[in-house]
């Protein structure tokens, strides 16, 4: 569920915010998940072009990328960063070969210009990953 909101006010943030929601419940399993529920919801803005933005500097050619090439980079990414970068078991969860997630995380560093084994660049993508959930721009 989305956060509450005033009367009269429009419904595409709130609507955006449930769509987060709703992936995340599917996800977890869990019957009902609140936006900005977790650690994560409390270190983004609310305004969607502030996300918007973040997401384009940090993830903008990933996603580009994954567009034009049907690949999964970025779900790639996400998957092996919520498993704790655990590359057997993001590996499994996937459906591919632990090689084949190694390939595809060193294509997104590469693609994003961030190197995955930085603290810092790890949290600027895993703050534009939950910017890009948050926006419904990921599956």
């Amino acid at each position: 569920m989305s956060r509450p909101f005033l009367p009269g006010v429009a419904l595409k943030v709130a609507e955006r915010e449930a769509l987060w929601a709703v992936s995340k419940a599917v996800e977890s399993g869990r019957p009902v998940v609140r936006y900005g529920d977790g650690a994560t919801g409390r270190w983004l803005p609310d305004d969607p072009a502030v996300l918007t933005a973040l997401v384009e500097h940090v993830l903008g050619e990933v996603l580009r990328y994954d567009e034009a090439h049907d690949s999964h980079l970025l779900v790639s990414a996400r998957t092996w960063m919520e498993r704790d970068r655990r590359t057997e078991t993001a590996a499994v969860a996937l459906h591919i070969h632990p090689n084949t997630l190694a390939y595809r995380l060193r294509r997104f560093g590469a693609l994003a210009q961030r190197d995955l084994t930085s603290t810092g660049a790890l949290a600027e993508v895993w703050l534009a990953i939950q910017a890009a959930g948050a926006l419904g721009l990921t599956g």
